[in-house]
């Protein structure tokens, strides 16, 4: 049974990768991203609430049927075991939940048109907290939205060389 704790254990905590500022999704890598720049006005720190991803209530159900059907004997195993089943299920739930719940920081900002967003957004260990006044880039795709620093960007610039078309002579 002690095995079986850290099988469960390092099953729940190996679905623990969630995107954040310099963590991407396999699926966004390679995409154009959309940015737009603003002005942080206002952070919160907030709490991200866990998903299941269902995978902690199956291993919790089947380590709940095995424990419960070593109680007792003859149909009081088949009793122990379902209700074993349905409490692991409901606890295996719960548990990935709790090690999926996190902290994250909410930004307001006031983009360069004038609109005024919230991004709520999952902290990493190399994430920068960004700071009310910060000049921030606001990532926008459809999955995941992420508020990067920009104060080192400049904020004026020569138009970038492009290339220029001429017709053919004849």
């Amino acid at each position: 049974m002690k095995i079986f704790l850290v099988f469960f254990t390092l099953f729940l905590l190996a679905g623990c990768e969630f995107a954040t500022q310099t963590r991407y999704g396999y699926s966004e890598v390679g995409q154009v991203q959309v940015v737009q720049f603003g002005t942080v006005i206002a952070l919160r720190d907030i709490e991200i609430m866990g998903e299941s991803s269902e995978g902690g209530g199956i291993v919790g159900a089947v380590a709940g049927g095995v424990a419960g059907a070593h109680v007792g004997g003859g149909s009081g195993r088949l009793v122990g075991g379902t209700a074993g089943i349905v409490a692991g299920a409901a606890v295996g739930s719960l548990i990935e939940q709790a090690i999926r719940k996190r902290g994250g920081v909410e930004y307001t900002v006031v983009l360069e048109n004038g609109k005024t967003i919230t991004v709520a957004q999952n902290v990493g260990d190399k994430d920068v907290i960004h700071r009310v006044n910060d000049r921030v880039i606001v990532q926008i795709n459809g999955q995941y939205q992420r508020v990067l620093p920009a104060n080192s960007l400049p904020e004026e610039m020569k138009r970038p060389k492009g290339i220029k078309f001429t017709d053919e002579k004849k």
